[in-house]
C-alpha cells in the first residue's frame, strides 16, 4: 500500500506552523508539527513577503530535521475566515430520459450551482473571488431527497443543496508566492474553521444545531451546523491579540508585562477568580498590587462582547439557530483561558466544550489535523464531501492509475 503525505501549512498570527502526516490505508501513522513564531505575517495576512518567507521556511526545515519522512514539495494552506465568503445555494438539473445519475450529471449540477451563484452575486464578486469549497448539504432525485451521494440513483431529475465557500484571490495568489519563493508548490486551501471541524468529527459524531467557534490570535472564525452541514459562516476580526492590547490600554503597562498577565492569570470567567487575592504588576521599575481578578475582568468583558456579537448575528439570520442551540465546540488559542467553557456557557445557555483533535490534548493544532481529516475524507466514495473540482470515476475511490504514479512520485522527491 502506498504512502499518502499531506504536508500543511498554519500562517497564524502568532505562530506558523507546518504538519505532515504520512498516511497508509487511509489512518494517521505519523504526525509531525513544528512551529515558528510569526514574522511578516498579521491576522492571516503576509505584510512582508522576506519575514514570511524566512518564518515559513524556518518551520519546514524543522519538519524535515525531526521526521522521518521525505517532505513532499507542495502544501496545502489553511485559509483564515477573513479572506472567504459563505453561501447556500441550491440548483437542479432535468436529464434527457430517465437514467442512471453518473459523475457527470453531478458535476453538472455542480458547475450549475456555482455559475448561478456567482451570476447572482455580479462581477465585483466574480472578478475579486474564487471557489474553495462546495459542500454538499444533501442531492436530491426526483422526489427522492437526503441522499449524500446520488450516483448510481435513477431519476430525471437531479438537485445539490450546497454550501459554498467563497476565497480572496489576491490572498490565495499571495500565498501562491509565498509557497513558490519557500520551494513549495501551493496544492489547495481549506478554510480554518472548517478544517477545525474536521480535526473534531468522528465517524459516529453527528452535529446538528451545533456552533463550532474557532479562537485564534486574529481571528475568530464561527460555523454553524444543521443535519451535519455547515449553514452558515461568520468571521469576526478580534482573537488573543485583542484581548493582550486591551490589557496595554486599560493598565498602561508594557506588551511583555501583558502578556505574563494574560498567561498567568488569564481566566475567562471573572467569578471564578478569588476576589480577595491580590497579585503583582510590573510597571517598569516599580510594582504595584492588584486584585487578581482585575484580568480575567477584562478578558471576561473582551470576549463577552465578541459571544454577544456572534448571538446577535446569529438571532438576526435565524432565530432558531440560538433558541434550537445543542451544544457549542471551542478551538484554538484562547481555548486555553481558565474557565473558557463557564463563560460559553453562560452566555449561549447551552453545553460547551473545549474540542481538542484525536491524538492531541492541543486544540491549536485543530487546523492542522483537520487539513489532513479533511484530505482523507475526499478519498471516501460512499460520500461526497466536497466537489470543488469535477469528480472524476476513480477505482476504489482513491485515484486513477495516473494519478496514483503522479502522487507516488512526487512523495518520492
Amino acid at each position: 500500500m502506498l504512502e499518502q503525505k499531506v504536508l500543511t501549512v498554519d500562517l497564524g498570527t502568532s505562530t506558523v506552523r507546518a504538519g505532515l502526516a504520512v498516511l497508509k490505508s487511509g489512518e494517521i501513522k505519523q504526525l509531525t508539527v513544528k512551529q515558528t513564531p510569526s514574522r511578516g505575517i498579521n491576522s492571516g495576512t503576509i505584510v512582508n513577503a522576506t519575514s514570511a518567507k524566512e518564518t515559513l521556511t524556518s518551520a519546514i526545515n524543522k519538519v524535515k530535521l525531526e521526521s522521518p519522512a521525505t517532505v513532499p514539495n507542495e502544501a496545502y494552506v489553511v485559509v483564515p475566515g477573513s479572506y472567504t465568503l459563505g453561501f447556500q445555494v441550491e440548483s437542479k438539473i432535468t436529464l434527457p430520459t430517465l437514467k442512471t445519475i453518473t459523475y457527470n450529471d453531478v458535476n453538472a449540477v455542480k458547475n450549475k450551482a456555482k455559475d448561478e451563484l456567482l451570476r447572482r452575486l455580479g462581477s465585483p464578486v466574480k472578478t475579486k473571488y474564487e471557489i474553495l469549497h462546495i459542500i454538499p448539504q444533501e442531492f436530491k432525485v426526483d422526489n427522492v431527497d437526503g441522499i449524500q451521494n446520488p450516483i448510481g440513483h435513477s431519476g430525471r431529475e437531479l438537485t445539490i443543496r450546497a454550501f459554498v465557500i467563497l476565497a480572496a484571490k489576491n490572498y490565495m495568489k499571495t500565498v501562491e508566492d509565498l509557497f513558490k519563493e519557500a520551494g513549495l508548490r501551493l496544492k489547495g486551501g481549506v478554510l480554518q474553521v472548517l478544517a477545525s471541524y474536521y480535526s473534531i468529527k468522528g465517524e459516529d459524531s453527528y452535529f446538528n444545531n451545533n456552533l463550532l467557534i474557532h479562537m485564534g490570535a486574529g481571528n475568530t472564525e464561527v460555523l454553524y451546523f444543521r443535519e451535519d452541514k455547515p449553514v452558515l459562516l461568520k468571521h469576526v476580526p478580534f482573537g488573543g491579540e485583542d484581548i493582550i492590547k486591551f490589557i496595554i490600554q486599560k493598565l498602561k503597562v508594557s506588551r511583555q508585562e501583558a502578556e505574563r498577565l494574560y498567561r498567568e492569570y488569564g481566566y475567562a470567567y471573572a467569578f471564578a477568580v478569588n476576589q480577595e487575592e491580590t497579585i503583582d504588576i510590573n510597571y517598569g521599575k516599580k510594582v504595584r498590587k492588584a486584585p487578581k481578578v482585575l484580568i480575567a475582568a477584562l478578558i471576561h468583558l473582551k470576549l463577552k462582547e465578541l459571544f454577544k456579537d456572534i448571538i446577535s448575528d446569529l438571532n438576526e439570520k435565524d432565530p432558531s439557530f440560538i433558541e434550537n442551540l445543542n451544544r457549542v465546540y471551542l478551538t484554538g488559542g484562547l481555548t486555553n483561558l481558565k474557565e473558557i467553557t463557564t463563560l460559553t456557557e453562560k452566555v449561549f445557555k447551552a453545553p460547551a466544550e473545549v474540542a481538542k483533535p484525536k491524538g492531541t490534548d492541543d486544540p491549536t493544532l485543530a487546523p492542522i489535523v483537520g487539513v489532513v481529516n479533511y484530505v482523507r475524507s475526499l478519498n471516501n466514495s460512499e460520500r461526497i464531501e466536497d466537489v470543488k473540482e469535477d469528480l472524476i470515476k476513480e477505482p476504489g475511490g482513491s485515484g486513477s492509475i495516473f494519478q496514483i504514479i503522479r502522487r507516488f512520485i512526487l512523495d518520492l522527491i
